[in-house]
């Protein structure tokens, strides 16, 4: 074993992990040696800023002031198991490298962020750079600084600094005219357009989420319940004979018909694919069959209209107010001939 732990003691010297070379003896025993690896271990500001992230701000002003320093950096983070974004920060001193810890709130994974920040003036946007075990960052968030003034060297805490940031005053120690601008963020590094894509798609889906279940204790408070029947039994004035309601997934709302959302809400609906019986509220897949649950059917059984062929396929019980019922009368069909006439001077 202690040629296995010389042996990745050289490989994260050679790697930049360790700042020194601490060799384990023969000597020690497996727990001092699994002991004295651990403490050697330590990650560089170099091996951060080379496969980490770089974090930069875009626009940045600094009239008055040389220099700009991390506090406090704030970023949103993405699992690498459970894909759920999560927001960590981290405390910086100065420009030593710092980490910071926070459980995923879904999988309970830790996720740890190893920090190297970077002194930031007029020539160089860059703020820190950032390396995840355990998560992705993708978006930075509104973070701590300090601000070192030009001419007394006086430092002043900027808090909250993110983009739309302005910031104009007068430096507490010299009174010298002092004004901070911040136009952007941006977060350059393999794989951010991708976890930054996966971390939008999992907020859609938690806004999703969250939208059904405010519109469920909304209509269990209105008095829908599983059970009973909907009011009108799911008609509306659009369509008296449909005894059933469609859950919208632009909302989660649910509606007698595409009509009364449109008319209720201030967008335009989209596709819905769940429904709720008329007959016993129950929810369920979009069908055109009767309810899972109770066995109502959802639509009149019986109709004078052709819909599209499921409906009425007998002319003479069609209503004349749909056009299948008079369709082809009058069209002309030719008659065959009942003989052939004689060519001229034939017998």
């Amino acid at each position: 074993k202690s040629c296995a732990e010389r042996y990745r003691l050289c490989r994260d010297f050679a790697l930049g992990k360790v700042e020194r070379l601490e060799l384990v003896g023969n000597r020690g025993d497996e727990a001092e040696a699994a002991s004295s690896a651990t403490s050697t271990v330590v990650w560089s500001a170099e091996h951060v800023r080379r496969q980490g992230i770089e974090v930069r701000l875009l626009g940045l002003q600094l009239e008055g002031f040389s220099t700009l320093l991390l506090e406090t950096l704030r970023l949103q983070v993405v699992c690498g198991r459970c894909k759920k974004p999560s927001d960590i920060f981290a405390e910086c001193d100065s420009t030593k490298v710092s980490s910071a810890e926070h459980p995923c709130s879904v999988c309970r994974q830790k996720l740890e962020l190893r920090v190297a920040p970077r002194i930031c003036h007029g020539g160089s946007t860059a703020i820190a750079h950032v390396l995840g075990m355990n998560c992705h960052p993708v978006q930075y968030l509104r973070s701590n600084f300090v601000a070192t003034c030009g001419e007394c060297a006086k430092d002043v805490n900027i808090n909250d600094a993110g983009p739309g940031h302005r910031r104009r005053g007068d430096c507490p120690g010299c009174f010298t005219k002092v004004n901070i601008c911040i136009e952007g963020d941006e977060l350059l590094g393999p794989g951010v357009a991708h976890w930054r894509q996966v971390a939008a798609d999992e907020n859609d889906k938690m806004n999703s989420r969250r939208q059904l279940k405010d519109a469920r204790q909304t209509e269990s408070k209105s008095g829908i319940k599983a059970g009973q029947p909907l009011p009108n039994n799911g008609a509306c004035k659009h369509y008296s004979k449909s005894f059933r309601w469609l859950r919208f997934p632009c909302c989660g709302k649910a509606f007698p018909c595409v009509d009364c959302h449109d008319e209720q809400m201030d967008h335009v609906h989209e596709w819905a694919t769940r429904m709720l019986c008329g007959a016993c509220s129950h929810e369920q897949p979009y069908s055109k069959d009767k309810c899972q649950r109770c066995g109502a059917t959802q639509t009149r059984p019986k109709s004078t209209f052709w819909e599209g062929g499921e409906g009425c396929r007998n002319k003479a019980t069609m209503s004349k107010n749909d056009s299948h019922k008079y369709k082809g009368m009058n069209k002309t069909v030719p008659q065959p001939k009942s003989g052939v006439k004689k060519r001229a001077g034939g017998k």
